[in-house]
């Protein structure tokens, strides 16, 4: 089992600066799509691993109920994602108004987004790749929920053969192929994801930020088991990390982690359970989180929010830039991160 730990939070501070600057209007986003949450039917069993809910620990979040699963640990939203509200999220006005949310302003932006936040999760990828196969030259690899072709993108540049991705927005599938120059990306029906994960062609298959956001994981990664062509599964997903409660306490701050299209969350118990009940063996992970520029971000809005303290926002960000690194690595070293990417091989 290979583990690497911590990433650099420069090109994530420029990158999202735009949360701080108008947290305002991204607080108020993420509360409507939560009030559709809450008007969806209960949800009574892990998202996860299917056990029953009932009695489980758990918290209210922006009017959004949470429980802990007993048995694997997992982070429920305590409604379910229905197709109401999944349309509403991703595919209603053809995913215009998700697709916002990773759209890059012209080619020089998107160039820059693959090249400081993909190129090194495709970097880890394909190191571990090395470490378990002979060769990786001829690997066949398919992204499932590609957005804009930024993964994509940066396999292509990394020198991977003829890397293709899948996408259930129209929106993002015109932007990637556009600034690719090529018709990497497909576009599909959500209906349609469990049918090409049962037949894709791909010895990796990779899930970028994507896991989190479906409908019924258990049934993709189900069909992904039991394709004989698929070898290995890569995925990067949200944590249940400390970001969560500092989200908790400060309510008036734009929620990142634990809102919007994140109506649950992963654990290190609830991966361990997905691994074996998939028949998945864990070959590599890297932990690296977001916490410390959260709780930065957090702290920062506040004072500028209060007439009080807004002439300490400058000195809160000299004390605090210089070690968020150094903070959220003891973090990442822990298993804490917010974040975390995976590489499993199939055993059967």
């Amino acid at each position: 089992m290979i583990n690497h730990y911590g990433k650099p939070s420069g090109p994530l501070l420029l990158l999202k600066k735009d949360f701080i600057d108008n947290n305002d209007f991204f607080l108020k986003k993420g509360l409507e799509i939560n009030k559709v949450y809450t008007e969806q039917e209960e949800r009574k069993r892990c998202k996860n691993c299917d056990y029953q809910l009932k009695n489980a620990v758990g918290f209210t979040k922006q009017s959004v109920q949470y429980a802990l699963c007993g048995r694997c640990g997992h982070l429920n939203g305590l409604n379910q994602d229905t197709n109401k509200f999944c349309n509403a999220l991703y595919t209603d006005d053809g995913g215009e108004d998700y697709a916002k949310n990773y759209t890059s302003r012209d080619k020089d932006s998107y160039n820059e987004r693959v090249d400081n936040i993909y190129i090194p999760k495709v970097e880890f990828l394909l190191d571990s790749l090395k470490e378990v196969e002979s060769t990786i030259d001829n690997l066949k690899i398919v992204d499932f929920g590609a957005g804009a072709g930024y993964f994509v993108s940066a396999l292509m540049r990394s020198g991977v053969t003829n890397p293709s991705g899948f996408e259930v927005s129209d929106v993002q599938v015109d932007l990637g192929n556009m600034m690719m120059e090529k018709k990497l990306l497909t576009s599909h029906s959500i209906q349609e994801t469990i049918a090409i994960a049962s037949t894709v062609k791909a010895d990796v298959v990779t899930m970028i930020g994507v896991l989190e956001h479906l409908q019924n994981p258990r049934d993709i990664l189900r069909a992904l088991c039991q394709n004989q062509h698929v070898k290995y599964l890569y995925i990067s997903v949200p944590l249940f990390s400390p970001t969560v409660f500092f989200e908790m306490v400060f309510p008036d701050v734009m929620q990142r982690q634990l809102s919007s299209g994140h109506t649950h969350l992963y654990t290190e118990s609830s991966l361990n359970w997905m691994s074996d009940e998939f028949d998945m063996e864990k070959v590599a992970a890297w932990w690296f989180g977001t916490d410390m520029v959260d709780l930065y971000r957090n702290i920062k809005v506040r004072l500028e929010k209060q007439t009080e303290t807004r002439s300490m926002t400058t000195i809160w960000s000299e004390m605090f830039l210089p070690i968020i690194d150094a903070l959220q690595l003891e973090m990442d070293k822990k298993n804490l991160s917010s974040e975390v990417h995976m590489l499993f091989k199939f055993k059967s």
